[in-house]
């Protein structure tokens, strides 16, 4: 056997803004001495390179959209010159990952499953399932952030023993119930305000647009709600253009990219997650962490993590006046939005905790 740590590479499609990118941070940053990590992109780093700790080797392919030979070349030798024990791909964007660790014998092939974008929400994509199907031979393990995507890796046809769930954990410690009065007078928003807020990437299978329609119809039945989008991404733009022919009043704050994401719970008043499909959205339980009611679709690990009625309120997907109508009964129902914050804080401690997840990962690359 190698003596030595155990060398990890893990291989996305960039290192940007998201929950996916956050986990690899907080797996990195606590990693025990015996495992050390590189990071493959396909295209390029972002943001959250800045967060981690320790020096990481990190190599950006700069990839162009379509399919590509010669990106599979570069990764086959990427794990070949960081003598890599294991390869651990992640989502469909990085799937050349896999077809590379197929071309280095004696490499453990990890594939994790963290949730589907906008070109193929439901899964269902006969060529990927298909590949998925084919690549199993290979793959020693799938692991999965919700029990819904685990689920959908069974229906497939992946043997039950190669699936691995590992459930996305928070620092309860870092995300708290408070107030930031300060921000919300940094950001021009007086305290009698009522915020609806939404944390992440401004991506399509997000349906910002959705939110922005909701708090549209909100405003016309004469409802003073402020709106802040925080996150950056491929939408911002459409998305403050439809702000603007809303004429929502008062104006919707777009923050852009925020290091300092924690704070804008604090003057968050609902918190909404109006997606088309998820995987286990972290700004989510992180909202869930800092005591917000959330209205969410149930979708994804939603269905798993906010019980309706009980830490939330569910609304069906692409259905902004139903959006609307549960916004209104909260901004109507102070107690009830208390009740749900309290039992989501209680829930994301018993069952979501940051150690727990990090633990499972070291455990996963040391034994496997």
């Amino acid at each position: 056997m190698k003596s030595g740590p155990r060398k990890v590479l893990h291989v996305l499609h960039a290192f940007s803004h998201g929950g996916l990118e956050n986990g690899i941070v907080n797996i990195i940053n606590a990693s025990p001495p015996d495992l050390e990590h590189a990071l493959c992109l396909l295209t390029t780093a972002g943001e959250f390179i800045h967060r981690l700790k320790k020096p990481v080797p990190c190599h950006e392919l700069h990839k162009k959209p379509g399919n590509s030979v010669k990106t599979i070349l570069q990764i086959r030798r990427i794990i070949r010159e960081s003598n890599a024990d294991i390869v651990h791909t992640r989502n469909w964007g990085a799937f050349d990952g896999v077809i590379a660790a197929c071309l280095c014998p004696g490499v453990t092939l990890l594939h994790g499953e963290h949730g589907r974008d906008i070109t193929d929400p439901r899964g269902i994509n006969r060529r990927r399932n298909m590949l998925r199907r084919l690549f199993d031979r290979r793959i020693r393990k799938f692991t999965a952030v919700s029990k819904d995507l685990a689920r959908w890796l069974h229906d497939l046809g992946i043997p039950g023993d190669k699936i691995t769930l590992i459930v996305n954990g928070v620092d309860t410690q870092k995300y708290y119930p408070h107030r930031d009065h300060a921000l919300r007078k940094e950001l021009g928003i007086s305290d009698r305000e009522l915020v609806v807020g939404t944390i992440g990437r401004l991506d399509p299978v997000k349906n910002h647009a959705g939110l922005v329609g909701a708090i549209g119809r909100l405003a016309k039945a004469g409802q003073n709600v402020r709106l802040v989008i925080v996150g950056d991404g491929p939408e911002r733009q459409n998305l403050q253009a439809l702000a603007r022919e809303l004429a929502l009043t008062p104006s919707p704050v777009f923050t852009g990219y925020r290091k300092d994401i924690e704070r804008f719970y604090g003057i968050i008043d609902i918190f909404v997650l109006n997606s088309v499909a998820e995987g286990m959205s972290n700004t989510l339980l992180e909202a869930m962490a800092c005591g917000l009611p959330v209205v969410c679709t149930p979708v994804g690990a939603n269905v798993d993590i906010v019980e309706d009625g009980i830490r939330g309120r569910f609304v069906p997907v692409n259905e902004e006046n139903r959006l609307a109508e549960a916004l209104l009964d909260l901004i109507n129902m102070p107690d009830l939005c208390r009740r749900f914050g309290s039992e989501a804080r209680k829930f994301v401690e018993e069952s979501h905790s940051l150690s727990h997840m990090i633990e499972q990962y070291n455990n996963l690359y040391l034994n496997i």
